[in-house]
């Protein structure tokens, strides 16, 4: 894949270390996602391709796995900074070879290795450089049109090391949406974060927004398959049967959403021109399907679990709201 024709970004230098004893943790989860979820097994060294025709890939040894496992961590990490990121390149350096993995919440791709100490490699790696150097921060994957804050994370090398607080400040800026008037939202600590380079890699950060001054909100973002039917549909229909309850009690037992928006990247995104990729693709030795995703972000009023009560009274006491009901009216005479 060349990368003045398919928008890959730029190398690792936006990345940041993280503990040792995490690092390993993470890095081996996100390994065994991008073993699953690659269309390539192609490392270092190997011949396999996307299209049919390749040769079988030998099976890896611990010198090809060591360095996939730091470039996951590697990835993992650029999507953990920016919060809305749509994809990420890392480049391998290998003795005089470069390889470029590219991950995009559906898939890791593994491009063909340059060997810059042979023939006109040189010359490739120049022209992937350079190719790199002449990418926006959005082509790079890194999304500002929600969040014009997002981008300043990327530049910025003081960057607090506690994840919870990396957003605390920004703000999401949502455009007027139908009848609804447009709005911000000031981001707080991140409550829950799944880690991924590929998969929803969902983030729920709190919130507040003058818009609803009197209300706790939480921002959820994340990147569910595309064909897949959103989860506040079911919230609607919950809502929708709840309030046939006598009185509508069982609604106030259901969170309230205030807004959701699907972002939808066109035809000419790298999202897109990844998936086209795909579609004319022949899959080497496996059934992989590439599932499409959207960038999907939902505000709605902040619930807490029952592990956040902090006395057996106030267990006692949702249990018996739960049992007895005390929304409904009282019973008749």
């Amino acid at each position: 894949m060349s990368a003045t024709t398919s928008g890959l970004s730029s190398t690792s230098s936006t990345s940041r270390k993280r503990p040792a004893d995490s690092s390993n943790t993470i890095g081996q989860r996100v390994a065994k996602k991008s073993k699953t979820k690659s269309v390539s097994s192609r490392m270092p060294g190997s011949d396999a391709s996307l299209h049919g025709g390749g040769s079988t890939p030998k099976p890896e040894n611990q010198c090809q796995v060591n360095p996939a496992l730091q470039v996951c961590r590697y990835l993992l990490e650029m999507f953990s900074v920016p919060l809305l990121r749509s994809h990420a390149t890392v480049g391998l350096v290998d003795r005089g070879r470069l390889q470029l993995y590219h991950a995009n919440h559906s898939a890791i791709l593994v491009s063909s290795a340059i060997d810059f100490l042979q023939g006109d490699g040189v010359d490739k790696f120049i022209a992937n450089i350079i190719a790199f150097h002449c990418l926006s921060l959005e082509q790079n994957g890194v999304l500002d049109t929600l969040a014009s804050k997002n981008t300043e994370l990327v530049k910025n090398s003081n960057i607090p090391p506690d994840d919870r607080v990396v957003q605390r400040g920004n703000q999401l800026n949502f455009p007027r949406n139908g009848p609804q008037a447009p709005f911000t939202v000031t981001l707080g600590d991140v409550i829950s974060r799944d880690p991924a380079a590929i998969g929803r890699s969902t983030t729920v950060l709190d919130a507040k927004s003058e818009r609803w001054p009197d209300t706790e909100l939480v921002v959820k973002i994340s990147w569910p398959g595309s064909y897949r039917i959103p989860e506040t549909d079911f919230l609607k229909k919950a809502n929708e049967e709840a309030e046939k309850t006598d009185g509508g009690w069982a609604a106030k037992h259901l969170p309230q959403v205030f807004f959701v928006k699907d972002v939808i990247f066109d035809e000419a995104s790298t999202l897109e021109s990844v998936a086209r990729l795909f579609e004319n693709a022949s899959i080497v030795n496996g059934n992989y399907v590439y599932e499409r995703r959207t960038l999907r972000v939902i505000v709605q009023e902040r619930l807490y679990p029952l592990k956040s009560l902090g006395s057996v009274r106030d267990i006692g006491q949702v249990f018996l709201d739960i049992a007895c009901s005390t929304s409904l009216p009282p019973p008749p005479d």
